[in-house]
């Protein structure tokens, strides 16, 4: 926050005695076929309906959940903010005799971007769906000695969502960010093991351009078609390894994980029978950003009004970005209720509002640094031309 400085742990919204608590989401899921063989990732649906009777905004795409951020807020610099929305895996063999010998439990883990994120805010008006989809790669657990334990598996998801600055969004703007949790039903799902002919492998390093290992490089695994199998970030020897691979055309993907400008590189690489394995290097080099689609954007909320207080539809925003070496130019329309979604760089921000017949209207915002979202409320006074 503006005018100290120290670090903040950001821990999940936990609502208060006497608080309303979140929005009642439904969430069911459901598998386009019943079975998952290593190492293909399973493709889970999740089909989200808005049980209240309010309009509620979503943030796309779920992230797997990770420990609570630590935000460090600089004196006299504009807050930072953190958030978004998340799915956690609960997995467990569904026979009571193969869950009693479990030494390792069974893990599933949410694979994410390949590329550069692009999040976004979604719209779930009341007694509304809405569907996504969570990229899952299920490893079985293991009884005693590390064997694994193939065969039938009980899968849930708990979906939820929490924010840095959630509260600003119902108190400035009269707008509901979802934060909370929902677990979904309970899907029946087959571990298989890899093909007899699955052990192929693929390995490597992400280096910089020094040629010395790089830590925190996510390196995603897809096929020929582009699915994605697996990720793994790099430690700081910059190694990464995929296995029980079968001999197939693959891609390498790599971007930084912290990064806020576009990192990605790739190789290709194929296995084969006289060369079962192979080796990758993914080489990073130093970024010059031009253009406004190479950096991440941040989702934002906007909410207009009329000088009453009611909301104002149909208003044109244009919003514009300039540091002198890039420029962006966003524009989009408030709906019924006067709100309206966009993708943003953060900084300071020109956004004019117009209609026709009126004089346009400019005003300043600054789009907050850090993840989750950000939003703006604007009283539009229509000045006849």
């Amino acid at each position: 926050m503006v005018g100290w400085a120290g670090v903040l742990t950001f821990l999940p919204v936990a609502t208060s005695r006497g608080q309303a608590g979140p929005p009642p989401l439904t969430l069911l899921i459901s598998m386009g076929q019943s079975f998952a063989a290593e190492p293909e990732a399973a493709r889970i649906l999740l089909h989200i309906h808005n049980s209240s009777q309010q309009t509620v905004w979503l943030y796309r795409r779920a992230r797997g959940k990770r420990p609570p951020e630590q935000l460090v807020q600089e004196e006299n610099k504009p807050s930072i903010t953190a958030g978004g929305s998340t799915v956690e895996v609960k997995l467990q063999p569904a026979d009571a005799q193969a869950a009693g010998s479990v030494a390792t439990p069974a893990e599933g883990t949410v694979l994410e971007y390949a590329q550069m994120p692009k999040p976004r805010l979604v719209r779930l008006a009341a007694s509304g769906d809405y569907e996504e989809t969570s990229i899952v790669r299920l490893r079985p657990a293991q009884a005693e000695g590390q064997k694994p334990i193939w065969g039938a598996y009980l899968l849930r998801l708990v979906y939820g969502a929490t924010f840095s600055n959630g509260e600003e969004f119902q108190r400035n703007l009269g707008a509901v960010l979802w934060q909370g949790e929902v677990t979904s039903n309970a899907i029946n799902v087959e571990l298989r093991p890899p093909l007899p002919d699955s052990g192929g492998v693929l390995a490597g390093s992400a280096l910089g351009p020094d040629l010395q290992p790089r830590a925190g490089i996510r390196v995603t695994l897809s096929n020929e078609q582009g699915q994605v199998i697996d990720q793994q970030v790099t430690g700081r020897d910059g190694k990464f390894s995929f296995d029980h691979l079968p001999l197939a055309l693959y891609w390498i993907e790599g971007r930084r994980e912290d990064a806020t400008e576009d990192t990605f590189t790739f190789r290709h690489e194929e296995l084969t029978h006289a060369a079962p394995t192979a080796s990758s290097q993914l080489v990073f080099f130093p970024t010059e950003i031009y253009e406004a689609k190479k950096l991440v954007h941040k989702p934002v909320l906007l909410r207009v009004f009329d000088p009453q207080g009611q909301p104002e539809a149909g208003i044109e925003v244009d919003a514009i970005y300039s540091n002198g070496t890039v420029v962006d130019d966003v524009k989009t329309t408030t709906g019924d209720d006067g709100t309206a979604t966009a993708e943003l760089l953060p900084g300071r921000n020109s956004v004019s509002l117009g209609r026709h017949s009126c004089s346009q209207q400019v005003e300043r915002i600054e789009v907050a640094p850090g993840g989750g979202a950000d939003c703006f409320k604007f009283v539009f006074d229509c000045i006849k031309k």
